[in-house]
């Protein structure tokens, strides 16, 4: 079982590089990210948000981010998402 990592949304976007309906409404929430694995669905839950989850397609990669130390690059079948690195 993995432990869960605090992070913060940075972007939510669309593979075409435009910005996900979602992104204007969570860019900047607090989130843990329960499940992040490769072929299985992202599972992140909103801790400003009365611990919403949500539940991703399946992610396609996972990678680090040069422009948020710590910080995580979550790409799904659908969508790509930034995570700087959030307090504890």
């Amino acid at each position: 079982m993995q432990t869960p990592q605090s992070y913060v949304i940075e972007s939510i976007r669309n593979f075409d590089g435009t910005a996900h309906e979602r992104e204007g409404t969570e860019k900047g929430q607090r989130v843990e990210i329960l499940r992040c694995g490769v072929g299985a669905p992202m599972l992140v839950c909103y801790r400003d948000d009365g611990n919403k989850i949500l539940r991703t397609s399946p992610i396609v990669s996972i990678g680090g981010t040069w422009k948020y130390p710590g910080g995580l690059v979550v790409t799904t079948k659908n969508t790509v998402y930034t995570f700087g690195k959030g307090a504890e």
